[in-house]
């Protein structure tokens, strides 16, 4: 190396490295959101943000995405607006959210993982078409877990909305805890992209 060379090739190496870190990579392509624009513009987005709930919404074909915009905090303190993770609805004579239609019914589980008389048909992140086995009549409520293939399970708190039928019952989940539905939201989500690639790929892009 050059004697009035800047940086040793030890000290290179360690920002090649460093620039082809997998950990560098990871940030989610629709996590931030840059807004552009006359300063009071921003400044009157982030005081209603900061005080009401903002969403940002999307029409795709006969869907409706809804991000919702949240203030999050730097290390040096600033506030910056992120997206949220999204809500999909499904346009119609009432707009209802998006429902993930299981291939198999995915039984629920206690918490000692054994399968329960509920099979989820049909899943969102308020509701769900679950199919009754062995059971005479649908719980009035339930606390169970759902757990499809490679998949932690989710507690989840269900409420008999209504009976459809001999063996399928609609339950309400919206009084799960807060956390969980987050995490069924993001399990839905990354269903929704499997669906329809090419909405996630023009998002992404």
């Amino acid at each position: 190396m050059q004697a009035d060379a800047l940086l040793t090739q030890d000290e290179l190496d360690f920002i090649q490295n460093m620039q082809h870190s997998p950990q560098l990579n990871l940030a989610d392509p629709v996590s931030s959101l840059l807004v552009n624009g006359d300063s009071r513009i921003q400044s009157l987005l982030t005081r209603l943000v900061a005080n009401e709930q903002v969403t940002l919404q999307a029409q795709f074909n006969n869907q409706q995405i809804s991000f919702p915009l949240q203030l999050v905090e730097d290390e040096f303190h600033a506030l910056h607006l992120q997206l949220g993770s999204p809500e999909i609805y499904e346009d119609g004579p009432q707009l209802r959210p998006w429902r993930l239609s299981m291939e198999q019914p995915s039984p629920l589980r206690d918490a000692k993982g054994k399968a329960s008389g509920l099979l989820v048909r049909d899943i969102s992140f308020k509701g769900a078409l679950l199919e009754l086995r062995g059971l005479a009549q649908a719980p009035s409520r339930f606390d169970l877990f759902f757990a499809p293939a490679g998949l932690p399970p989710i507690s989840l708190h269900g409420r008999l909305r209504r009976r459809i039928g001999p063996d399928l019952a609609a339950y309400d989940l919206s009084r799960s805890a807060t956390d969980e539905v987050e995490r069924l939201r993001e399990y839905i989500l990354q269903a929704h992209r499997q669906a329809h690639p090419e909405l996630h790929a023009q998002v992404s892009s």
